[in-house]
């Protein structure tokens, strides 16, 4: 009796540690004052704008991740996590409850695989070697109207396999599903990339892209597995091509290098849109448009003629005690069929951060953007200055991860 009980409590112990499983709650809420100078409001008309700003430091979040240990080296893992934003409890990413990512997964020896919605290698990339995310308010907009996805895009129905690490080298493959009937290319994308981390020195390179979506008549809905495809107009004009036409194509490469508590870093992109071939004229016409929308207007970021981009960002970190301070220029340049000059965005971000613990900090920012023949997207969401090629922003807040 007493070795049957022993036994028992043997299996059971083996089997608890066989199949240990672990499940966390996290997240990120940070909000702050926000300010720009010049919003446009009738006509040539501008005024500035203060309020209370959410997602200033980086999009807060709700998420749930889990891990199971399934024995001989092989792990379950998922992920769920949605966005919302705090100045008015909002879901983000179009009320998607969870829609910053949903995947599960498997990990072991031979790297990770995971199913789901999620970012695709572009994101991890831009992490590491753009100034993007560490000022994320301004400097979407100067990034292609984030064309490049330098700021975090997602695509459904995705299958994501990282390589595990072999000596500082990963690399990755991601593919999402169109789902549609009779045609696998239809709102279809495809991505892989590589990284390499040694020491002080880091470089990478990720290519990215989508193919068109199914439109009915002049419907812009976005219902390609890449979501990120909605701020291009390429994408998302009937008009434009046909269903299964790649329509987005982003190269992206970057690199860093650490110099004691200073990190210096660079990273260039490439966007192209294959399906913009119509002409729009020469160029903007200023003196009877005053503001256009970018990603959909002539003479802007990812608009209806906007056939290339070239983006390059250089920017460097400085640590001193409890101290972050951060600096950036980022400029793009932008074909448009049959003008003869480029349009030109130049953004100069400047930035401090203080924390105040482990998970707290607070942080200011600020900016300046200006345009050349083309339309001046803005620096936030909050509006664009119109017929004014120069905008400037204020961000002080603060942030919390738990």
């Amino acid at each position: 009796m007493k070795k049957s009980v022993f036994a028992l409590l043997c299996f059971s112990a083996f089997g608890a540690a066989h199949a240990q499983s672990s499940v966390e709650i996290y997240g990120v809420t940070t909000i702050g004052l926000g300010y720009v100078d010049k919003v446009t409001t009738t006509g040539r008309n501008t005024a500035s704008r203060i309020g209370l700003d959410s997602g200033q430091y980086t999009q807060s979040r709700l998420g749930f991740r889990g891990t199971e240990d399934l024995g001989g080296g092989l792990k379950a893992d998922f992920v769920i996590e949605g966005g919302f934003t705090m100045d008015n409890g909002a879901s983000a990413q179009n009320g998607a409850t969870f829609g910053r990512r949903t995947t599960i997964g498997l990990k072991g020896d031979f790297g990770s695989f995971e199913m789901g919605r999620r970012k695709d290698y572009t994101d991890f990339i831009a992490n590491q070697y753009s100034t993007a995310s560490r000022m994320l308010p301004f400097t979407g907009k100067v990034h292609g109207n984030n064309m490049d996805r330098a700021t975090g895009e997602r695509a459904n129905n995705m299958l994501y396999y990282l390589t595990p690490n072999w000596g500082g080298f990963q690399a990755n493959l991601a593919y999402g599903f169109g789902e549609v009937a009779g045609s696998t290319s239809t709102g279809q994308s495809l991505g892989f990339g590589a990284n390499y981390e040694k020491g002080p020195f880091g470089i990478g390179f990720a290519y990215w892209q989508s193919k068109k979506a199914a439109t009915v008549g002049s419907a812009t809905t976005n219902t390609s597995s890449d979501q990120g495809a909605a701020s291009n107009a390429g994408c998302n004009t009937s008009t434009l091509g046909n269903a299964g036409d790649t329509c987005t194509k982003v190269w992206m490469l970057g690199a860093n290098y650490d110099i004691g508590d200073l990190t210096l870093r660079g990273e260039w992109s490439n966007v192209k849109q294959p399906l913009v071939n119509a002409s729009s004229g020469v160029s903007p016409n200023f003196n009877t448009t005053f503001s256009a929308t970018a990603g959909a207007s002539a003479f802007t970021a990812g608009g209806i003629n906007n056939s290339k981009a070239n983006i390059y960002d250089i920017g460097a970190d400085y640590k001193l005690g409890a101290w972050l301070f951060k600096g950036s220029v980022i400029h793009s340049r932008y074909d448009f069929v049959g003008a003869s000059t480029k349009g030109k965005l130049t953004a100069v971000v400047v930035g401090v951060d203080y924390n105040l613990s482990k998970r707290t900090l607070l942080y200011g920012m600020l900016a300046n953007l200006r345009a050349s023949d083309m339309y001046n997207p803005g620096l936030t969401s909050n509006g664009a200055p119109g017929a004014d090629n120069s905008q400037n922003a204020l961000a002080l807040g603060i942030m919390h991860r738990f």
